[in-house]
């Protein structure tokens, strides 16, 4: 979840809501919360099954599951689409942003290429593999980037977040629902919650889950506002960036942290491409049969580099994210409480109890 929005959500925020965006922040991980115990309700009534498993059976006739799979399989594209193209267009944002500010000579062609042959690496190892890489870098990305939003508040000017709620109610629901797109990467779940223990411990884990990246993202919304005003924050590229330039380390540790906060930040868009281009592999090989789930990840590759290069510029890139988020928002907010109805409709399985 932690990945290339955390340069835009400032933005974003302001955007939606001005001085009030990092309130509608909040909201938007009370939103991602809710969607995600929704996923994880219905991982609990059907057990050990993927969202492929269970929406065949849900959708179509017990005795005829090809019914639910045809039915389905619009709804299995639509996810792979999304997770595909969320990797494709993660790994662009990110050759972008090193090649404007790190390595300006190099080609962007390779920095993208780097990063998704990086990916393939990782999606060729199995479900162990991924979690074991996801638990080293939590703490390695999470503790820099607190580090860093805090310093940042330094330069805050209280004046930059005031008024806290103009009474536009409208307004703050619609940012809600805009900044609610920043913590896409929960829906995953509904593939990975299969291989979890049963228990009353996965909604707990859940929420601390959305809660972690949630606070982070509440921080830095928080920081980019005060820092700089809704005026100026509007018209910045990579605010968070810029929010960085703008903070000391006591001390002088480091004279750029900028450097410091961009090698954390790799790191973390490396766990969005490689968790993205996981899942995408996992759901095509359940959804249309394929036995091989590195041979889809290696024919998927040059798709992702062709996908990754057709914005042309950086307006169409930012286009192109943002109807991508629409899907996102699609198959991680609706489809999951439209399958949840269905299954108490239906009275599939729960916990502890085989299926009727």
């Amino acid at each position: 979840m932690i990945g290339i929005g955390v340069l835009t959500l400032p933005r974003m925020a302001a955007e939606s809501s001005g001085e009030s965006g990092w309130i509608v922040v909040i909201g938007g991980c009370l939103l991602a919360i809710l969607a995600l115990s929704v996923i994880i309700k219905l991982s609990n009534r059907h057990p050990g099954q993927t969202i492929v498993d269970y929406a065949i059976r849900l959708l179509g006739p017990k005795r005829y599951p090809l019914v639910g799979r045809l039915i389905g399989l619009p709804l299995f594209t639509a996810y792979f689409l999304f997770w595909a193209a969320s990797t494709a267009l993660i790994a662009r944002s990110f050759g972008e942003v090193v090649v404007t500010n790190v390595l300006r000579e190099t080609p962007l062609e390779v920095v993208i290429l780097t990063m998704l042959f990086t990916g393939l690496f990782f999606v060729m190892h199995d479900e162990q593999v991924l979690i074991r890489v996801n638990e080293i870098l939590l703490p390695i990305i999470v503790v820099p980037v607190v580090i860093i939003a805090l310093s940042s508040l330094q330069s805050a000017r209280l004046d930059n977040v005031l008024p806290i709620f103009s009474g536009n109610w409208l307004g703050l629901l619609k940012g809600v629902f805009y900044t609610a797109g920043s913590y896409l990467g929960f829906e995953m779940m509904s593939i990975f919650l299969a291989n979890t223990e049963q228990g009353g411990k996965r909604m707990t884990a859940g929420i601390i889950g959305v809660a972690i990246p949630g606070f982070i993202y509440v921080l830095i919304a928080f920081s980019g506002i005060s820092v700089f005003g809704v005026d100026e924050l509007r018209i910045l590229a990579w605010p968070t960036l810029e929010l960085v330039k703008t903070s000391e380390v006591p001390g002088l540790i480091l004279e750029r942290l900028e450097s410091a906060f961009l090698g954390v930040w790799v790191a973390s868009v490396f766990t969005s491409v490689g968790n993205m281009y996981f899942a995408a592999t996992i759901i095509a090989t359940q959804a249309y049969k394929v036995k091989s789930r590195r041979w889809i990840a290696v024919l998927m590759l040059p798709v992702l580099y062709w996908f990754s290069m057709l914005p042309p510029s950086s307006q169409k890139l930012i286009e192109y994210q943002r109807l991508n988020i629409y899907l996102g928002m699609c198959i991680a907010y609706v489809v999951p409480v439209l399958l949840l109805l269905i299954s108490f409709a239906r009275g599939r399985s729960r916990p502890g109890k085989a299926s009727p």
